[in-house]
């Protein structure tokens, strides 16, 4: 990633792509600060870093488009552009030297009037050709796939096939909605010119033809409106049956071919920076989308979840039942994914890890008593509570916290080092069994290295949420499998030792049954 001089050096995109840069804290500590020290140089705005760390925005505090905002509008309010390649911002015309009279300040306002329902007309037809562009795109991957249904399709044709299909959903389901967001604008301005025709004193034909134009494009946009719903529909019930079909193709290819996730290894990846000090989850193949937002929430939960459980052990309030506490919740946004996954914290948030010999614990692949474990589980959606299109979320994976005292759970924890594998770039670890689970935490790339604009972020979760405060809930302790283990780096990588958790294999038998 190239650091430009100035700001104007930059597009909007290659800006933006910075302040991901630094949000996602993937990079090492020098480069980080380094990031921060130059936004702060070139951003020009009174606030400098502070809009990354203090925003004025509390609705999208965790919004890196607001930082980009702010710092646009600030340079569009002093008159001068803020990027590279933006249009002269349109000056404040000065106040005229003498009052305007009556029929001078009715013309002004016609004028005003005028060039607002000729932009939203202006607007309506851009944002319609977005639509029927989508429209056709999402219809010709249902074609697409449709057409393979019976064709010998190899699993990762079968897997971008799928993808494909779910992205021209989402495009659709976007350029629909960012239509149907003209629709209050649309009725307040009609509104408004018949209001202006009702009470106008002069130059009723000016006024009534406003009215006139902003009608014409009202009763058109309504009917268009009502068509683009009708059409998205159609469209989003083939896609649906057509997914569902697939989806249970590749599981039946996955598993007739032996690489079904309990069937051959898989492979996890994290980022290793501060990945000994926060939050991880972890997901197969290649790394999630950056969690900085809600790694917050996420720890805030495992931490309330621990001081409960603490003060029931040393209180002495013992539940009559194993009591679990849910830290985190989502769904895989694709039907593509095998579902794999884990979760890593530090070991320090669960137990104090000061005066013990780590290093030759994992040498002997010792085990280790700890006060709290964390397993999977599926958490029940209400029904007509979450979908996404017009496919229903019956329900969400879900990571639990469970003391281990009483009620017959064991607290002994695998204790395993982490060795470093140089063509990787990576300290590598793999789970004890058949077909077992690598985790891989991967080195941040270079500042250097970085293409000035990252790849747009694949949002593999989705529903992501976690309660500051979760419930306590009941289990029966028959339920509750653990495979988890405490994961040790080598003594000169200055790693913390990190407690890391995996999905339960009973579970995927979920996605066979389908």
């Amino acid at each position: 990633m190239e650091l430009k001089a100035t700001l104007q050096n930059y597009t909007e995109p290659e800006f933006q792509a910075l302040v991901d840069r630094i949000w996602a804290v993937d990079l090492t500590k020098q480069d980080h600060d380094r990031l921060i020290n130059h936004f702060d140089r070139i951003v020009g705005h009174p606030q400098g870093a502070n809009l990354l760390f203090y925003p004025a925005d509390d609705i999208n505090s965790n919004s890196s488009g607001s930082v980009v905002y702010y710092v646009k509008d600030w340079h569009h309010k002093q008159g001068r552009v803020a990027f590279k390649g933006e249009g002269v911002p349109t000056p404040i015309p000065a106040k005229p030297s003498t009052p305007l009279n009556a029929a001078q300040m009715t013309q002004k306002r016609i004028a005003q009037s005028l060039t607002e329902v000729q932009k939203i007309i202006a607007d309506l037809t851009t944002t319609e050709h977005a639509v029927n562009a989508a429209f056709h795109v999402f219809d010709l991957r249902i074609k697409h796939v449709r057409s393979r249904q019976n064709a010998q399709v190899d699993i990762r044709e079968r897997e971008a096939d799928i993808r494909a299909l779910e992205t021209a959903e989402l495009d659709a389901r976007l350029a629909s909605r960012k239509y149907e967001f003209w629709k209050m604008r649309v009725e307040f301005k009609r509104d408004a010119a018949q209001r202006d025709l009702t009470y106008a004193r002069a130059d009723q034909a000016q006024w009534q033809s406003i009215a006139q134009q902003i009608s014409a494009a009202h009763a058109g946009y309504q009917s268009k409106l009502n068509a683009t719903a009708q059409t998205l529909h159609r469209l989003q019930v083939e896609a649906e049956a057509l997914l569902v079909m697939a989806q249970a193709q590749l599981v039946r290819q996955r598993n007739t071919q032996g690489v079904g996730p309990t069937q051959a290894p898989g492979i996890l990846v994290a980022p290793l920076s501060c990945g000994d000090a926060r939050p991880s989850i972890l997901v197969s193949g290649k790394l999630s989308q950056a969690l900085e937002a809600h790694r917050i929430p996420l720890l805030k939960a495992l931490r309330s979840a621990v001081a409960e459980f603490t003060w029931q052990n040393t209180s002495g309030t013992k539940p009559p039942q194993v009591e679990h506490a849910a830290v985190v919740q989502f769904d895989f946004s694709s039907r593509a994914e095998t579902e794999m996954f884990g979760l890593s914290v530090p070991l320090s948030e669960l137990l104090p890890t000061e005066g013990a010999d780590w290093q030759g614990l994992a040498a002997t692949r010792a085990e280790v008593d700890i006060p709290f474990r964390m397993h999977s589980g599926k958490f029940s959606v209400p029904p007509g509570t979450m979908s996404r299109g017009v496919r229903e979320t019956k329900s969400l994976s879900q990571v639990s916290i469970t003391p281990t005292t009483g009620h017959g759970l064991s607290s002994k924890v695998r204790v395993r080092a982490a060795v470093w594998d140089e063509p990787l770039k990576a300290f590598s670890f793999t789970a004890d069994g058949v077909a077992a689970i690598t985790v891989n935490w991967v080195v941040p790339t270079r500042l250097e290295d970085s293409p000035v604009i990252a790849p747009a972020p694949d949002y593999r979760l989705g529903f992501l949420r976690s309660a500051v405060v979760p419930l306590l809930e009941s289990s029966k302790a028959e339920d509750v499998r653990f495979d988890d283990y405490v994961v040790v780096f080598p003594a000169d990588s200055g790693l913390a030792p990190i407690y890391l958790m995996f999905r339960d294999r009973n579970e995927y038998s979920d996605l066979l049954a389908r």
